[in-house]
C-alpha cells in the first residue's frame, strides 16, 4: 500500500468504528443527554454526519448529505446517514490527497484528514461519556473493540 491507500483505509475504518458504537448503543438511549443538557447520543451521531456534509461541501463536491434533526433518534437512519457521508467523504479525501492545498482549508490536505478524525474520535468519547453518567449498561469489550482497529 501506498501512504494515500492507507489514509483512505483509516478513514473507512474510522466510520466502521464510529457505526461500532452506534451498533452497540439501544434504540431507548439515543435521546439521552447528560443532565438534559447538550446533545443527545443520537445527535451527537447526527453531528458527526452533518460536519461530514459540510465539509465534503465545502472542499469538495457540493452534496447535501446532512440529516435532520428528526432523525437522532432513528438508529436505522443514523447508521444509512453515516454509510453514505462516509463513502462521500472517502472520495473527497480521494480527490484532495492528490492535492498540495485545498481550497477552503488550511493548512494541507493531510491536517485535513487528520481533523476529520479527530473530530469523529472526540465525538465518540463524548457519546461513551453520556452512557457513562446515565450509567448506561454497555458491553464490557465495546470500550477496546474502539481501540481496535485490526479487527474492523
Amino acid at each position: 500500500m501506498n501512504i494515500k491507500e492507507d489514509l483512505i483505509h483509516s478513514w473507512y475504518l474510522n466510520n466502521k468504528v464510529t457505526v461500532y458504537l452506534l451498533d452497540n448503543i439501544k434504540n431507548e438511549w439515543l435521546p439521552t443527554k447528560i443532565n438534559g443538557k447538550g446533545r443527545s447520543i443520537g445527535e451527537q451521531f447526527q453531528h458527526i454526519n452533518n460536519i461530514r456534509s459540510f465539509w465534503i461541501g465545502k472542499v469538495g463536491e457540493k452534496t447535501d448529505l446532512k440529516l435532520g434533526k428528526k432523525y437522532a433518534n432513528d438508529k436505522k437512519q443514523l447508521i444509512d446517514a453515516l454509510h453514505k457521508s462516509s463513502q462521500k467523504m472517502n472520495e473527497t479525501l480521494f480527490k484532495i490527497l492528490e492535492q498540495e492545498s485545498i481550497k477552503g482549508y488550511s493548512p494541507h490536505p493531510v491536517a485535513f484528514f487528520a481533523q476529520m478524525i479527530a473530530h469523529e474520535s472526540h465525538h465518540r468519547g463524548q457519546i461513551m461519556a453520556i452512557a457513562s453518567r446515565n450509567s448506561l449498561e454497555l458491553d464490557k469489550s465495546l470500550n477496546f473493540g474502539l481501540w481496535n482497529w485490526n479487527n474492523k
